[in-house]
């Protein structure tokens, strides 16, 4: 499945890291399973991914929540930047067990965060991701 030779990720986010497949997505949003930690959802499912990295994720957060793609934008910028710093913990687990995974990661709450509990929450749910495997 995962064609990585001698695995060495860093606390970058790379194009092929980004989940950019429509497909992959509809199916995603469909048949995946989610782990929930308010304010936040991961949407994800084992897949097979054309990607080095062993997960590809999309970020989303709703228009219906948020009218302004300032603050929109803003959100998932936070998000972007948490799942980098994090996910190096995450990757290797991922590797060891040879799976790929398509994460969808959607914030649900009502307020725009500050960086603390985006960074809290979502490495909470990270956390719950790798107990699943």
């Amino acid at each position: 499945m995962c064609a990585i030779a001698t695995p060495k990720f860093t606390q970058t986010f790379r194009k092929a890291e980004r989940l950019t497949s429509r497909k992959i997505f509809d199916l995603l949003v469909t048949k995946g399973r989610s782990v929930n930690e308010s304010p936040f959802r991961l949407i994800w499912l084992k897949t097979v991914i054309d990607s080095p990295f062993p997960a590809q994720v999309a970020f989303a957060v709703p228009k219906k929540n948020f009218k302004s793609a300032v603050k929109r934008n803003r959100i998932k910028r936070m998000m972007r930047e948490v799942y980098r710093k994090n996910k190096v913990a995450f990757y290797p687990l991922l590797v060891q067990k040879e799976q790929q995974l398509a994460l969808l990661l959607v914030y649900t709450g009502k307020t725009v965060p500050d960086y603390a509990e985006v960074e809290q929450k979502i490495t909470l749910i990270l956390q719950h991701l790798a107990e699943i495997f």
